[in-house]
């Protein structure tokens, strides 16, 4: 089960962070590409539709640089149909690539079949995680596998929630061990500097000088399916992926039957992206579950998708009450109110009418009519002033307390009250 994640690199972060060795034997960065458009290649995933995409995009190249395109934001709280960047063999792209050449490509997580009718949005939240069981047997997935569409989603970690006999869910967030402790990087980079970062569209791959390399935390990387879907109506193509979930180690049961399909190591990435060298078959014995993961419980704060603070990943102690810091107080209360709903119209009118009612029943008389008679040798009790004929005089403009001396009251002044 994989349906939170921690992604807080940026681009040029993300490069460094996935350096790999080429067969050449040279240190390189994979290059940064945002979803690209037109016919750049005639393999893996730009196959079938690749010419028709070509024709289709050709008057749509402007689009794809405007509002028509999600572009990737760092987050300390991600959720499905969010964009992160996806590791893929280049050659998805460029046929003249070399067979271990790699690229950066941010994709919306959740994916959505190339053959999808209609409107794909509501698939994103349903086809983001995808079962090692039934990769074969649902067209989804089999289809991108067969085509070779293999990908690693990149991310700090993942969430999962431990439910209690209470019914309490504990959130957990899920990890590869680190040199430095992970919740470090809570401090390197606020949520308010992620959410306005500008990312480039294009960055060239390139060989890392020595002294250069990646000293940040090591990222976890997760095998997944990419698919292109091209809408009815013309315009760019929409790149999406799903996580690929297994059944839980040993280790990790304890918190969720389920976990995603990581894929530890530089070799074992290498073998999933290079599906023009190992075969589907070979590339499947990679997918299991490892035993290479840590974890530690963060704040409740991560349950609403809403929130996006630094904390998020910040580990606490179960014993001991949480601590708000100012920034979770003051997102707190501004959710708060957010989801406070106001009283309607109709709920306003019908207090009014409870209100009336319950008057005309405790009144001797029904409002709007004359006093009956009075029958001789009674005599009528006018209505007393209380605490509710105050709060109904205030609350209805539409009652009148007259007030007239020698009424027993609960105030300090006796006086008469009558409604009229």
């Amino acid at each position: 089960m994989c349906g939170r994640t921690a992604c807080t690199l940026d681009p040029n972060q993300t490069r460094r962070a996935c350096t790999y060795t080429n067969r050449q034997g040279r240190r390189v960065r994979p290059r940064w590409r945002n979803s690209p458009s037109g016919n750049q290649g005639n393999t893996g995933s730009t196959g079938g539709k690749q010419q028709q995409g070509g024709k289709q995009q050709g008057k749509q190249q402007a689009p794809l640089e405007g509002k028509g395109r999600k572009k990737y934001y760092p987050s300390f709280n991600l959720t499905p149909t969010a964009v992160t960047p996806v590791l893929l063999s280049a050659k998805h792209f460029d046929s003249e690539a070399a067979v271990d050449d790699r690229q950066l490509t941010p994709m919306q997580w959740g994916l959505v079949p190339s053959w999808h009718k209609g409107d794909p949005t509501g698939l994103s939240y349903k086809m983001n995680n995808c079962r090692r069981e039934g990769i074969t047997q649902k067209r989804s997935f089999s289809r991108p596998l067969d085509k070779g569409q293999r990908c690693v989603v990149l991310v700090d970690g993942y969430y999962e929630w431990l439910t209690s006999k209470d019914g309490k869910k504990q959130p957990y967030f899920i990890y590869f061990p680190q040199d430095t402790p992970i919740e470090s990087l809570a401090s390197k980079t606020s949520s308010a500097e992620a959410e306005v970062t500008e990312m480039p569209d294009f960055l060239p791959e390139e060989e890392v000088t020595e002294g250069s390399e990646w000293k940040g935390h090591k990222l976890l990387s997760m095998a997944g399916l990419f698919d292109r879907w091209f809408p009815p109506e013309g315009g760019p193509p929409l790149y999406t992926y799903s996580v690929i979930t297994v059944e839980a180690c040993p280790s990790m049961s304890w918190l969720h039957h389920r976990m995603p399909a990581v894929l530890d190591g530089d070799k074992a990435i290498s073998d999933w992206l290079d599906y023009g060298t190992v075969p589907t078959n070979k590339a499947l014995e990679l997918i299991k579950a490892e035993t290479c993961l840590t974890s530690h419980p963060v704040s409740s704060q991560v349950n609403n998708s809403r929130y996006k603070g630094s904390d998020c990943i910040v580990p606490i102690d179960l014993e001991k009450p949480m601590k708000e810091t100012a920034s979770s107080k003051m997102m707190g209360a501004w959710l708060a109110k957010a989801a406070k709903p106001s009283p309607s119209k109709d709920t306003k009118q019908g207090i009014k009418q409870e209100i009336k009612k319950e008057v005309e029943s405790s009144s001797p008389w029904k409002l709007g009519s004359s006093p009956r008679k009075q029958e001789p040798g009674l005599r009528s009790s006018p209505l007393k002033r209380t605490a509710m004929t105050d709060w109904l005089s205030k609350t209805n403009p539409e009652l009148k307390v007259k007030v007239e001396p020698g009424s027993q009251t609960t105030g300090p002044s006796p006086k008469k009250a009558k409604l009229r």
